[in-house]
Formats: C-alpha cells, structure tokens, sequence
C-alpha cells in the first residue's frame, strides 16, 4: 500500500475521498482506516504503507500527532507522516513545531499527493512538490502553492468504496457530495480569507462543476448504494445563479431524491424559491448567525440585512419549503439581551430547523484577531480550540455564562417558545451537567429532522463523530 489515510471520527471526509480517487487514478494504490486508536494501529502494521496521512481540522491536530508518534516508536519509523487540510493549511508551523511530521500538505491537495508518490525516495523531487512543505533531517523546505484547479470536472468521482466498506457509512440514507470549491465572502468568522489570501494570484477562486457532472455522479451514487437524501456540502451551494437554476431545471427530470442545500438570504428571490422546489429540496440552509444585525454586519461582516432574511423566509415558505437558520451564541460583545435577540428572530422566522453552536475564536480568523486585541481571551492557543462548538467558551466577558446556557436550552425553546420565559431565570445559573444533557438530547431531536434520519441513526452519529465531544485525550488518543 503506497498511502494510507486514518481518520477517528465516523464521517464521511469528501476532502480525503477526492484525494482517494486521484490517487488511485494515477496508478498508486491507497487505503482507509477508520475506527479506534487499537484498530488504525493495527492497519498500519498490517499494510505496512509508504506514508500515513490525516486531513485534519484545528481541534483534531492533538490526536493525530499523538498517534503519529506511536506509528513512528512502536511500528516503524521509516513510515512517512503527511498531514493535510485546514488546519495545516493556515497553521503551517506545525511541521516545524513537531518533528513527527514528515510533510504537510496546504489547500487542494490532489496534484501535490500524487507528485509526493510519484517522487518515491527521492529527495531532491520531494523537497520541490508545490502545496508541499517537507521536513528532510533538521531542514524544512517551504514550497508554494499550486495554481488553483481550474476545471472540477476534470477531478475523477470521489471514492466512495474506501468509505463504504464500514457498514456505518455505506448504511446512511444521507449521502454528501460538494458542487463546487471556494466562497466568495469574508466573514470575519471563518478561514475563508486566509484562503483567499493564500490563493491570490493562483486561479480563480470559486469555482463550480458543470451541471452535468455532478448528475452524473448522482447518477453512479444512486445505482451503487442506498440514498435516501442528499447533502450537499459546498460553502455555498448557491453561489452562482445561472448554475443553480439550470441544475434546478434537470435535476427532477432524472431524480427524485430530495437534497438539502445551503443559500445566502440576499440570493433568494421567488424565482430561485420556485426552482428550489421544484427540483424537490427537502432543505435550504441560511446563515443568520445573530438576531442582531448590527453583531452580524458590523461583527460577522455578513453583509445581510433583517429584512433580507425575513422576505427569504417568507418566500420559502410562501413556496412550502423546509429551511433551516444557523445561529451563533456567545459572540464577542454580545449581551445576553442580544442572545435572546437572536432566539426571537429565529422564532420570528419559523424555520423547519435550526442550528446553534457556541461561538468559538478560531486564530488567524478576523474575528480571532479582535478578541486578542480586545482583551477577550487570556490566550488564543490553537491546542486549546475543542474540536467541537456545542459546549463552553473561551471568552471573558459579562454575560458570557448566560449566553452559554442559553445555547444549551437552544432547541427546547424552538420547539416550545412559552419554555422561554421559565429558562431565563435558570441561565443565570453555574453551567452544569444537566444543562448539557438537555442540550444534546434536544440537539438528537433536531438534528434527526434536520438531516432527514431516523432517531436511532442520529444517536449512532453522535456517538462515533465529535460532535458531542468535550476534548480530545491525546494521551488515549481517543475522541470522549
């Protein structure tokens, strides 16, 4: 085996499944382990691979280098470490700060994998793969990046074999696919920026497949496995107007899957909420983020105004479409008053769904930025970030424990509003574990909606993903 891929947490990477495929096309052979710290242990030592790799998000890192240091002490010191993804794309010292890494991998890393294979043993090659930086002894080589892919179609179909050979996620009725690559907005919030940034100059930067490709797709997903919905998982599936409305109009001509998607409020308007249904989404997708536009314009640099998502939200439902608000809590200046802002125009909306997590400052981020500069946080240790946003805060501020606890009775008040005026009260209360249970039994029961799964399902997920998880034992090298 020339490369192989581990992963702990039961989901469907589509990062990691359009590298497979690459891979694989090119003539190498790759493989997928997903499980226990025991289980991918023993798959190493088993295969024997060229090069271990992890995409990994900030949160995660800890894990993965944990397990990178028994594969090196207790298997084989020879085995290569790769790691890719977000988080070594914007925290590229991490190659430096940790010897047990032998190459990261920063933004699309199809190309730069299959040079890194293609290069073999030597040196010389290697040291000078693009998106690469390499650790040879005590030099680190920092490579740039490549020109962003032009043509998305030219990407093979992800594999969807690796994967599907856990029961856990071949067996899911939803099934995820992405349409595109790249944002085209800045929130102050997300990495999205710092992408951008790091692209500049390479290509253009949104990008989206044709229409034809992704039913193909679609087409080869049906046939070959169960799909009961699908999720589309592109930072904006509607990012280009004429795209979406074409894909509107051929997509129900070959399919009666329904699928969930994610759009800017300021995008819809009756003719995009007439093709939405008329194609069968089951789900649109809007961030709102705060209740208050001042916090989501002035703060999250949104740019969407309150009457933008009322008149969305009236159309979608004026066109009997499901939709679902993201919402923040615990945002930087936020008083409680705002928080409860932000619980009644999400009620003053009447989505289908909603969603809530806890704000979490991410470094390098704008908004990471201004909380350091503003006194917010003691540190913003990128060890320290959680690898979820369901749980606490790092920041200090009044009210922040109210507006914490408010987020934890999120989803009771959705679904029963007159809870509200008896929750108050409580939030003022010492954050504490029945606060905690209620909110991931309530979070069970949205999200099972949300995503169209059963009950039972959602608990399995929750279960064998992070999304409850408080930290990561990099002792154990296991996800709690």
């Amino acid at each position: 085996m020339d490369i192989l891929f581990l992963q702990n947490i039961w989901f469907e990477f589509l990062g990691t499944m359009s590298l497979l495929s690459s891979i694989q096309e090119a003539g190498f052979a790759p493989g997928l382990s997903i499980g226990s710290t025991r289980k991918l242990m023993a798959d190493v030592s088993r295969h024997r691979p060229r090069i271990v790799a992890f995409s990994c998000v900030t949160g995660i890192q800890g894990w993965a280098l944990g397990l990178a240091r028994s594969i090196k002490h207790d298997i084989d010191p020879g085995i290569r470490i790769l790691m890719g993804g977000p988080h070594p794309t914007f925290f590229p010292e991490i190659l430096r700060e940790h010897p047990v890494l032998d190459y990261i991998c920063l933004g699309e890393g199809e190309g730069a994998v299959i040079d890194l294979l293609r290069a073999g043993g030597d040196p010389e090659a290697v040291t000078a793969v693009e998106n690469l930086h390499v650790r040879t002894g005590r030099q680190v080589y920092e490579n740039p990046v490549r020109p962003l892919i032009p043509d998305l179609d030219t990407l093979p179909f992800m594999n969807r074999e690796l994967p599907y050979q856990y029961k856990m996620l071949r067996g899911n009725p939803v099934k995820r696919m992405i349409t595109g690559r790249g944002c085209p907005n800045a929130c102050s919030f997300c990495f999205n920026h710092s992408a951008m940034k790091l692209y500049r100059g390479k290509g253009q930067y949104v990008r989206k497949r044709s229409v034809e490709h992704v039913l193909e797709e679609i087409d080869r997903l049906q046939h070959a496995y169960p799909v009961q919905t699908i999720r589309f998982e592109d930072d904006l599936f509607g990012v280009d107007r004429a795209w979406l409305l074409d894909f509107c109009e051929k997509y129900p001509g070959r399919f009666t899957i329904p699928f969930i998607s994610s759009m800017r409020a300021d995008a819809i308007d009756d003719e995009i909420a007439r093709a939405l249904k008329g194609a069968g989404c089951f789900n649109v997708v809007i961030g709102v983020e705060s209740g208050d536009e001042r916090i989501r314009n002035a703060l999250l640099k949104k740019r969407i105004t309150d009457d933008q998502l009322k008149r969305a939200a009236a159309l979608l439902h004026e066109n009997g479409i499901n939709f679902c608000t993201t919402n923040i809590l615990g945002l930087p200046g936020e008083r409680f008053q705002d928080a409860l802002k932000t619980v009644q125009f999400t009620l003053d909306m009447k989505p289908a769904f909603t969603w809530c997590s806890v704000f979490q400052p991410y470094p390098r981020t704008e908004l990471g930025s201004y909380v350091i500069e503003k006194g917010l946080v003691d540190a913003l240790n990128v060890d320290d970030i959680e690898p979820n946003y369901h749980s606490g805060s790092l920041l200090k501020q009044p009210d922040i424990h109210r507006c914490v606890n408010l987020h934890k009775f999120f989803y009771v008040v959705f679904n029963h509003p007159r809870l509200l005026l008896f929750i108050k009260p409580l939030t003022r209360l010492p954050t504490n574990p029945i606060f905690l249970l209620i909110h991931r039994i309530s979070f069970l029961f949205i999200y099972t909606k949300r995503w169209n799964i059963t009950l039972g399902r959602a608990v399995r997920e929750a279960l064998k993903t992070s999304g409850f998880t408080r930290k990561i034992d990099v002792e154990s090298q296991e996800i709690l």
